[in-house]
């Protein structure tokens, strides 16, 4: 964020408007609407400083941000919202001849803001007026359509008002195929200009009590942000303020993590464990013999560009599945002599793998889209990430809500009470992201299911081992939690795409309990004893409540009584090994 004076912000948003070889600068607002979206444990965090195409200037709107500026640096800073630099820009605009275009808004504001400019502004140039559907937007073919037919007719400036966080990831991801040199996330700007909204009197920006403005003309559109996300944005911001940079982390490194090599085999075919490859895949099974041959087959896709070694860890209680898995000769199959859980498998399967610049850990009854690991790889590159995973689709192709925030017990709660109910609540409410708009953009998350989980090699060797006390469920919760802690981030990448079937590790009442004892054995790992009862309190009322569902009953006798957990499925071996 830059703390800047009103001229200076006018002096350098045209400056490079006409500068040339420059990468296009998006200029955005900020005000606690943007700090819930961007700000330290927003959604969306570094998401803009990882855009490489485009080049960012954030300025202060707000008034709890102002306050905050002037608490940190001991002197006034002005408030620079869009709606308040829109006029001095498109002023100087048509003085110095440059074209603006605007997209966002309703054809009826565009054509009253056409008629406003014939009177007061006839010398500005408008390149032209864009005013896309929603699904337009939230599509990737129509945004790179819309981004070219904006590029032909070259404003020089693009005013973008398609309101927060949109706008802002759309310049982000398609800002530079536009051809427009700045682009302003000015919001409600178009609506402003027309004559839709109108502004708080200059006594009530002054009293900063201008969302109390904004709330009562829209009291339906806005009485979440400001009454609901408002302040716990407010209390993030006073937390984290800072004068000075982030400290470095590999998370914001920006080298390439994976080297990205030839093919050492044949395309469409897989190179041995004791070769090093660019992705190392590593798979645990368990009666999977129908899952991995079209697991297999859609992974040699994969080895066309790239190369990729594949190690099957199997726990299977018979050959069945490894009788299928010797169709494939260049596929690494080890016996684990037992069920050694999920983590265990892992853990056996990582040590043969060998040297690799990623390893990805798939669950069997997956189905990996061509170009997925290509794409999961270029987000690593390009983020510095730790952890890339992928988008996971259903058999019916919508969308598996695999992304989670890190437990805590208001979510508990909230999950106890709502399950996939109410899914627009509060984040602190649910651990679960329904959200759709966080399946479009690639982002940071706190974790994500276990099925496709792609790490650097860096970080598996900085994190070590999966935790095979958790067996199954929570591990991936746990793991992650590691690779955080350890400064890594984890990314969300939408270009990938995975089909899950789901249920691969089998269903019964003892793996429902197994599911939530395994859950407070996280939080007996890392909260504090005091909390570590609340959340098991919670989880218990989660389990009462679906009483009536299969495999609750067994979960509540096993979160009440430690005779029981142990009874639940732990790792076992076989007596003859395995082999």
């Amino acid at each position: 964020m830059k703390l800047i004076e009103f001229d200076t912000a006018v002096q350098q948003i045209l400056g490079r408007a006409v500068e040339a070889g420059a990468p296009p600068l998006g200029v955005c607002s900020a005000n606690l609407d943007h700090i819930r979206h961007f700000g330290s444990g927003g959604r969306w965090t570094n998401t803009l400083d990882h855009a490489a195409t485009v080049e960012w200037l954030t300025l202060i709107d707000g008034a709890p941000l102002a306050t905050e500026a002037r608490r940190l640096t001991g002197r006034t800073w002005p408030r620079l919202a869009g709606s308040d630099l829109v006029g001095p820009l498109l002023d100087e605009a048509g003085r110095r001849g440059l074209s603006v275009g605007f997209l966002g808004g309703s054809a009826e504001a565009h054509n009253l803001i056409r008629e406003k400019f014939a009177v007061d502004r006839p010398n500005l140039a408008v390149a032209g007026w864009w005013a896309p559907a929603r699904i337009t937007l939230t599509d990737d073919a129509a945004s790179r359509q819309l981004a070219i037919a904006i590029s032909e007719a070259a404003p020089d400036i693009l005013i973008v008002g398609l309101g927060k966080p949109r706008q802002e990831l759309w310049i982000s991801e398609y800002g530079h195929l536009t051809g427009a040199k700045v682009l302003l996330a000015f919001g409600a700007v178009v609506d402003f200009l027309a004559g839709h909204v109108r502004r708080a009197p200059s006594w009530v920006s002054s009293n900063s009590l201008e969302w109390a403005w904004r709330l009562a003309m829209e009291p339906r559109r806005l009485s979440r942000r400001y009454l609901v996300d408002g302040p716990e944005a407010y209390f993030r911001l006073r937390r984290d303020s800072s004068l000075s940079a982030p400290p470095w982390t590999p998370s914001n490194h920006l080298a390439p993590v994976v080297p990205e090599r030839e093919p050492s085999s044949a395309p469409g075919t897989f190179v041995p464990a004791s070769a090093t490859a660019d992705v190392a895949i590593v798979i645990v099974t368990y009666n999977n013999a129908d899952d991995v041959g079209p697991l297999i087959l859609g992974l040699r896709k994969e080895a066309v560009n790239q190369s990729i070694k594949v190690v099957v860890a199997d726990n299977s209680p018979n050959d069945l599945t490894r009788t299928e898995l010797a169709r494939c000769p260049d596929v690494t199959v080890v016996a684990t002599g037992g069920n050694l859980g999920y983590a265990g498998g892992i853990n056996v399967a990582l040590a043969r793998a060998g040297e690799a610049g990623a390893y990805l850990i798939l669950n069997p009854d997956l189905r990996v889209e061509t170009g997925a690991i290509r794409a999961m790889l270029k987000r690593m590159n390009e983020s510095g990430a730790g952890m890339v995973v992928p988008m996971l689709l259903d058999d019916d192709g919508s969308v598996y809500p695999s992304l989670r925030r890190e437990p805590g017990i208001l979510r508990a709660l909230g999950d106890a009470a709502l399950g996939s109910h109410l899914k627009a609540r509060p984040g602190w409410l649910s651990e679960m992201d329904f959200d759709e708009e966080s399946y479009r953009h690639g982002h940071q998350v706190d974790w994500a299911t276990g099925a496709a989980l792609l790490v650097s090699a860096e970080a598996a060797k900085v994190v070590g081992t999966w935790d095979e006390r958790f067996f199954l469920y929570s591990e991936e919760t746990d793991y992650c939690h590691r690779l955080r802690a350890s400064g890594y981030a984890i990314w969300f990448e939408p270009a990938a795409r995975m089909w899950h079937t789901r249920g691969g590790s089998g269903a019964s009442p003892q793996l429902t309990a197994l599911m939530s004892v395994n859950r407070v054995r996280y939080a007996e790992k890392y909260f504090k004893r005091s909390r570590v009862l609340a959340f098991r309190c919670a989880v218990l009322v989660a389990e009462v409540v679906r009483l009536n569902k299969p495999g609750h009953l067994v979960a509540v006798r096993a979160l009440a009584s430690k005779r029981r957990r142990d009874l639940l499925p732990h790792a076992m071996r076989r007596a003859d090994g395995g082999l």
